[in-house]
């Protein structure tokens, strides 16, 4: 598009206004958002939301600042105004669950489009009971210096959300992976919840396409692997995650003192060779299977 300026600020955002365009964003969008915009309304939900995604791609906080889109129209088409915004978020602030589902829908349907789209390194193509898809499982601290809703202290003197979020990690080769699911949490909630991590991964797995579900609908957990730290060691969850099928891979903390569990591992009958990922020995590294000194008590078999 000709702008009729030499220099053109954020022209870079096209890359992924083109990409939101080949993926058919604004249709999608429109056959689920458009309930929350007048029906004769000249800004249409698909290309707000589209809007708000460059602004926040280019370093933006605020709807106020998709101005730097509306300074570019000839790249970016014509920009919605802050009220029109103001008033698009009104509608869905009264049926905040039609929007949830909604938004999660579009998000499963684009991320399907796009693996799809990868070919041979589309990751659901890839995943296997030998190989699976990993789905991490974090807490994380996002301080604020004011007063917002939901903002709590946290254990680390800050004060802000504590949010729970669920990623995918493509893995080494295959770059770094991304977000499937965020809950928002105030800043005092445990990171060791079992109930979060539940509903995290549930809304995690309904992001993921049709590959990982049998033709009846059924998840095919052998072909993710969900990893937690040691917040994830909850037998609640854990139990949750072993009746769905799924694999995991989570950190514990010794419930002993090292000097007592050092003495426990003292025989060479417990240890065994290392491998490398590749499946290959380690040059002097052993490891030990935990399990055959340590009782796991009311965990899934095989923990």
């Amino acid at each position: 598009m000709s702008t009729n300026q030499a220099l053109v600020s954020h022209a870079g955002l096209t890359t992924l206004s083109d990409l939101l365009n080949a993926m058919g964003f604004r249709k999608l969008c429109e056959n689920r958002f458009s309930q929350f915009v007048p029906a004769a309304a000249v800004h249409r939900p698909g290309k707000m939301i589209a809007d708000l995604s460059l602004m926040l791609a280019a370093g933006g906080e605020q709807v106020s600042d998709t101005d730097q889109l509306r300074t570019v129209q000839g790249l970016f088409g014509p920009v919605a105004s802050d009220p029109t915004f103001s008033r698009f978020f009104a509608r869905i602030s009264k049926h905040p669950g039609a929007f949830d589902y909604a938004f999660a829908t579009m998000q499963r349907e684009v991320r399907t489009k796009l693996w799809a789209a990868a070919g041979q390194r589309n990751p659901a193509a890839r995943a296997s009971r030998m190989n699976p898809l990993t789905v991490d499982i974090d807490a994380s601290l996002v301080n604020v210096h004011s007063d917002k809703e939901g903002a709590k202290g946290n254990y680390k003197g800050g004060y802000g959300f504590s949010p729970m979020i669920a990623m995918v990690d493509y893995g080494k080769t295959q770059g770094t992976g991304e977000i499937l699911a965020v809950r928002l949490r105030p800043g005092n909630k445990a990171a060791n919840s079992a109930k979060d991590h539940i509903s995290i991964l549930s809304q995690a797995l309904e992001q993921l396409p049709d590959d990982f579900y049998d033709p009846d609908g059924v998840l095919i957990g052998e072909k993710i692997m969900v990893r937690t730290d040691s917040a994830g060691a909850t037998r609640e969850f854990l139990k949750h995650v072993d009746s769905l099928g799924l694999q995991f891979s989570t950190s514990y903390s010794l419930p002993v003192l090292k000097e007592r569990f050092v003495r426990w591992i003292d025989e060479k009958k417990y240890w065994e060779p290392a491998l490398t990922a590749d499946g290959e020995h380690r040059d002097n590294a052993w490891v030990i299977d935990a399990s055959k000194v340590i009782e796991l008590i009311g965990y899934p078999p095989g923990s």
